[in-house]
């Protein structure tokens, strides 16, 4: 019983192995951007946020005033 226990922990840490190289070599292959790059696209990001925020404030607000002429 034992030597089945030791066979299956040395696969097990086989398998873990390789399932890290697996890992490392597909982070290999990601093309990560470079730093000029990525900073010019958090700034889009950035911006339409927050454009798009105040388009949602301001639209809420109209909405809201609508709705109290109703009310009213």
């Amino acid at each position: 019983m034992q030597e089945k226990d030791k066979s299956t922990g040395k696969a097990k840490k086989t398998q873990k192995k390789s399932w890290f190289q697996g890992l490392k070599s597909e982070f290999n292959k990601i093309a990560w951007t470079d730093k000029a790059t990525l900073a010019k696209q958090t700034v889009v990001v950035s911006v339409v946020t927050i454009i798009l925020a105040v388009m949602i404030s301001i639209m809420d607000s109209a909405i809201l005033e609508g709705i109290n002429l109703i009310i009213r």
